[in-house]
């Protein structure tokens, strides 16, 4: 899977509801009578907008030599192809009224913007069950502290130390790139009874790695002539 649905997915599955129902997002066009849906329309492809060697740091991959099972985030400068690539992927919303239809529309502009804005829900230490950091396996302090500058627009008051990610650098996704169009109509004439459908495009820079391998050298050694 392509790392923007990845995204798309941590931003909307299980945060649109109808009724206090959740919407569900699922792979195919709906076919029997399970609306309000969503369907994520990747069809498009990618484009390839550039490609290059270069030094990252990154983890080890399991089965690598030097992998340490008890340290398995610890990064090493690993020689990598980077491909920068360009989507657009469609999300099809599929309701049975014109009140659904607005609702999931607004709800899903919402959401977006929560992400861009760097809202803490969408940290990628942030554990939506219990509402705790997982870097302080304690309750995230963005849920208390409205009197901190950065906790009053419900953001990480401590990124650097509480290690906060969000979905452009979890993904790889380049930010400045990321845009969420508005929706348009395009309803299902063709079933017995009409499917009101609209679709928001949402469209993306993003990057893939391909670690090259090879023995990591953990020490720096100078041999003179």
């Amino acid at each position: 899977m392509k790392k923007p649905i990845y995204a798309i997915l941590r931003v909307l599955q299980g945060n649109i509801k109808i009724n206090d129902n959740d919407v569900r997002l699922i792979q195919a066009p709906p076919e029997t009578d399970n609306t309000p849906c969503i369907t994520i329309d990747d069809s498009g492809g990618t484009r390839m907008l550039g490609k290059w060697f270069t030094n990252k740091d990154l983890p080890l991959l399991q089965g690598h030599p030097q992998y340490d099972p008890q340290d398995p985030g610890k990064l090493y400068s690993q020689q990598v192809i980077v491909e920068k690539r360009g989507i657009e992927l469609d999300l099809n919303i599929w309701c049975n009224t014109e009140d659904e239809r607005e609702s999931i529309i607004n709800q899903i502009h919402y959401l977006f913007y929560l992400a861009q804005s760097d809202h803490y829900s969408y940290c990628i230490n942030y554990d939506k069950e219990n509402g705790n950091c997982k870097t302080l396996e304690d309750t995230c302090p963005s849920l208390t502290s409205l009197e901190d500058m950065r906790g009053v627009k419900q953001q990480c008051i401590n990124p650097s130390e509480y290690g906060y990610q969000n979905i452009f650098t979890t993904y790889d996704i380049v930010r400045a790139s990321f845009d969420v169009e508005p929706a348009y109509p395009l309803d299902d004439l063709n079933t017995e009874t009409m499917t009101l459908r609209s679709v928001i495009r949402v469209s993306c820079d993003y990057y893939d790695y391909h670690r090259i391998g090879g023995k990591i050298s953990e020490t720096i050694s100078y041999q003179g002539d």
